[in-house]
């Protein structure tokens, strides 16, 4: 069965279109996503619908390779991407970005779209059993930074 979305939400001071470039920006990318690392190579020349591109995750001695494919990419307001590992969807993640009277609000969400055997071989290959949890953690740990990082170059 998979989970309902796990969702993080800050308030940033830094005006809608600061933000979108932040987390369009992926080869700052490892500011701040906790696990995802975009080798340079990899880096696509722009963030449209249908762009994919590889990243290395990694928690502590486990690594592992997935394939992000760019579903909504919304200047200032939306970006979304579908994760693949082992070749299967393993997750959807979203920012949806809206301009408040102070700045925005950025809200990150991700869905775990793994199946039972997937998510075995997932806890072999990551070392974490639950993801939900871990997931959460990141979302809080990603929004802060982000907003660091923008609130910096506002």
């Amino acid at each position: 069965m998979r989970q309902s979305a796990i969702v993080g939400s800050v308030e940033i001071l830094a005006s809608p279109a600061t933000v979108y470039r932040l987390i369009t920006d992926l080869s700052a990318w490892s500011r701040f996503a906790v696990e995802t690392r975009i080798p340079p190579s990899a880096l696509p020349r722009e963030l449209v619908p249908g762009t994919t591109f590889h990243a290395w995750n990694r928690i502590g001695p486990w690594r592992w390779r997935t394939t992000t494919t760019v579903l909504q990419a919304e200047p200032f307001r939306t970006v979304a991407f579908m994760v693949k590992s082992f070749g299967r969807p393993v997750s959807a993640w979203r920012y949806d970005i809206v301009p408040t009277a102070r700045g925005s609000r950025v809200t990150e969400s991700t869905r775990d779209l793994r199946g039972g055997l997937l998510r075995l071989l997932s806890v072999a290959a990551t070392g974490v059993v639950d993801r939900g949890a871990r997931n959460r953690r990141n979302i809080v740990l990603t929004l802060a930074r982000l907003r660091d990082a923008a609130e910096t170059s506002a």
